[in-house]
């Protein structure tokens, strides 16, 4: 039997139409675990375990790598898979990042080859237009029978605005085209009634006739996540988001900075709204074992890339720097420069030892308020089973999964 007449003998697909999954009762957001778990950036090279060449990272030598790690994630249990945004390598395409899979692309692959899982594409508000923005996330819901996530960011990065042929605006009207572009979104998305189009016309965007159909899946629309820890990202994630990924640069600041982003969030009326953290969980057999793989991943750093990372963050242009004649100046503090070292590991809050200590840590951003935590993961496979076989059970017994 030929493919072809395989699929002509399939039982037909139950029907599912727009607006009929509820949202709220998705495992990602009304699930039973008091901290949700998501996986981190696997859709670049070496993913978001960090700037390194550490044996076992992400290679994207081809698809099966990725759907393998989606598939196993899904069936671990784990809520959510989302990619980082990026266009472009920091310091050339056999580096760490220097490869990425385009998001929305990636996300319709893994819903088709996942079952229960939230599959998220991250998007760059600047270089998609929110039509196409609309209709892609509302194709990848019907793939996965309603299980898109929308990860919303702004951008920050001036070399990819300058590939795109774009300045890069200053912090807070980044934030005004991304308030304009969402609230096309998420109109595209829930529109109704017999005048089935709309006009829009706003400072960024002007829109005739616009419309998006099959609308989604879920209802009323797609789970949307944003990072944000300045005001006007706050008040982004307010008014459009289901998820916060709030910024945490450790543990110990969570216990004071969680606090006060609930009380932000309540405040503007959405007690609903989700808390997450980004975590790198570096878990091993002994304390030990989990400080010598940490000084393994330093000593394989790509220095280069994090230096780069940094003047890219700190001063925007690079278009001058040269890592050859800089290197050859500097001596080598830049190794103990806290953020260098931050961005080595992708600047996620450091969870690292045994599986007790990484739960330990788990109990204490549950504590402050977080309610769910996206993973980077230096080796994803091996990371993976260490969170089914070890953490997991150990969040069960603590009363953080179910």
């Amino acid at each position: 039997m030929t493919s072809l007449e395989a699929t002509k003998n399939d039982p037909p697909r139950e029907f599912v139409a727009d607006h009929t999954v509820e949202r709220a009762q998705l495992p990602i957001v009304g699930g039973p675990n008091k901290v949700k778990f998501a996986i981190f950036g696997a859709n670049v090279t070496t993913g978001q375990g960090g700037l390194n060449f550490a044996e076992n990272t992400i290679k994207l030598g081809n698809w099966a790598e990725i759907r393998n790690l989606a598939q196993k994630a899904d069936r671990y249990g784990v809520e959510g898979f989302i990619p980082i945004a990026r266009w472009r390598s920091l310091a050339g395409p056999d580096r760490p990042w220097g490869g990425q899979h385009e998001t929305f692309t990636w996300a319709a692959g893994l819903a088709a080859a996942t079952e229960n899982i939230q599959i998220f594409a991250t998007c760059h508000v600047p270089f998609v237009h929110p039509l196409m923005a609309a209709k892609m996330a509302s194709t990848v819901d019907h793939i996965s029978g309603g299980r898109m996530g929308l990860n919303a960011v702004a951008g920050y990065y001036e070399p990819e605005y300058r590939m795109f042929g774009l300045d890069l605006p200053e912090h807070d009207a980044r934030y005004r085209v991304a308030e304009e572009w969402m609230t096309i979104v998420e109109k595209l998305w829930t529109h109704q009634g017999d005048e089935y189009e709309f006009d829009f016309h706003g400072d960024f965007y002007n829109l005739e006739g616009a419309q998006a159909y099959p609308q989604p899946v879920q209802s009323p629309s797609p789970v949307v996540m944003s990072a944000g820890s300045s005001p006007a990202g706050q008040k982004f994630a307010f008014e459009h988001a289901n998820i916060l990924f709030a910024a945490i640069p450790d543990v110990a600041n969570s216990a004071t900075t969680t606090p006060k982003l609930r009380a932000n969030a309540d405040e503007a009326g959405r007690e609903d709204l989700a808390l997450w953290a980004g975590v790198h969980i570096i878990c091993k057999d002994t304390e030990k074992e989990a400080l010598d793989y940490v000084k393994y991943v330093e000593e394989n750093a790509d220095w280069e890339s994090a230096v780069l990372y940094k003047e890219i963050l700190t001063s925007g242009d690079t278009r001058s720097f040269n890592w050859t004649e800089w290197s050859k100046n500097s001596s080598d503090s830049y190794k103990d420069d806290p953020f260098v070292k931050a961005l080595v590991r992708a600047a996620l809050v450091p969870l690292v030892g045994t599986p007790e200590m990484i739960v330990e840590g788990l109990q204490k951003l549950s504590d402050s308020g977080i309610q769910g935590v996206c993973t980077g993961l230096v080796d994803y496979d091996e990371g993976l089973d260490r969170l089914h076989e070890q953490i997991f059970p150990l969040m069960r017994s603590a009363g953080l999964r179910a």
